[in-house]
């Protein structure tokens, strides 16, 4: 059975759920790569599962103002934890029991999209006009003039997101200010980018992924110069093979990822140099950081009021 690369469409979705769909570069949530959490201010950042359930609540609260134009939006699946860790990136990955169930978490992603397309089907006769495309983008994010929300990136680039229609009424309602929150979220969840590059400059890390791919050598019989690559090997190796035969794949050169790991002290050595690199640009952001969970906490609070009203119907 031929199997399709869905690699480009994870980011693309992982990025526009964000749950724990993440997805994407390491942030200050998770700090790189699976390093412990920080207090800033002493308000402390969301569990993933907290995370989901605002991510959740926002998309309830959308599917609400659409309902009341008359217009159906059909809720994003809520992930279960080790769907979020699937789509959520790590330079590096030690947890062997993870990796010997779901290898690097292919077929969660790959249940995630089918549940979401079955979630989003629409009958033939149900198919939408243009007229009514344009009806339902507009309103779900504004008109096409509805002026955009922009951030500069700590580390260069630039981040934009509409703030209109129901998707900014939903952000006002769960974190009080969607403009605000913006801002705070996307420098607080991109700090690592800032960093990053000198971190694996530090002789330290060079010296612990060179140990790392010796050990990966000796494991899979394959030389693997960093993580990225041995997770490009097991999808180029398991293309085209049978459902069970590419995740047998896949697992082994993932065990193999996560032993040598832990093995080498690859993991360990990454969290101690993030201490190091990471906490002055921390300390430099400290404002956004402490806003962007502030108001997070508040809407987990939210979403809790929001849940339990739905319970309560």
């Amino acid at each position: 059975m031929r199997r399709r690369s869905i690699a480009a469409t994870v980011t693309i979705v992982a990025a526009a759920t964000a749950a724990a769909l993440t997805g994407c570069a390491a942030d200050s949530r998770g700090q790189e790569p699976g390093t412990s959490p920080r207090s800033t201010n002493e308000v402390r950042e969301l569990t993933r599962a907290e995370q989901g359930k605002v991510e959740h609540a926002e998309e309830r609260l959308i599917q609400q103002c659409m309902r009341r134009q008359g217009l159906d939006y059909r809720v994003v699946p809520r992930v279960d934890a080790d769907t979020d860790r699937a789509f959520s990136y790590r330079l590096v990955r030690d947890d062997v029991a993870w990796a010997r169930k779901h290898g690097y978490g292919e077929r969660l992603r790959r249940a995630f999209f089918e549940e979401r397309e079955r979630g989003q089907a629409v009958s033939p006769g149900k198919a939408l006009s243009s007229a009514e495309r344009e009806r339902f983008a507009t309103a779900l994010q504004g008109p096409s003039d509805t002026p955009m929300l922009s951030v500069r990136l700590p580390a260069g680039g630039t981040v934009r997101s509409p703030n209109g229609g129901c998707t900014r009424t939903a952000r006002d309602e769960l974190y009080g200010d969607a403009r605000a929150f913006f801002h705070a979220d996307k420098i607080a969840t991109n700090l690592s980018a800032v960093y990053m590059p000198r971190l694996m400059r530090d002789p330290r890390f060079t010296a612990a992924l060179k140990a790392w791919s010796r050990c990966m050598r000796s494991e899979t019989g394959r030389g693997y110069a960093d993580p990225e690559a041995a997770r490009a090997d097991a999808q180029k190796r398991s293309d085209g093979l049978s459902d069970e035969r590419a995740h047998a794949v896949e697992v082994g050169i993932a065990v193999a990822e996560a032993e040598c790991a832990r093995g080498i002290t690859l993991h360990s050595t990454l969290v101690r140099l993030d201490g190091d690199y990471g906490a002055p640009v921390r300390e430099r952001y400290a404002e956004e950081i402490a806003d962007d969970r502030r108001m997070k906490l508040a809407a987990l609070r939210r979403a809790d009021r929001l849940e339990a009203g739905a319970d309560a119907r």
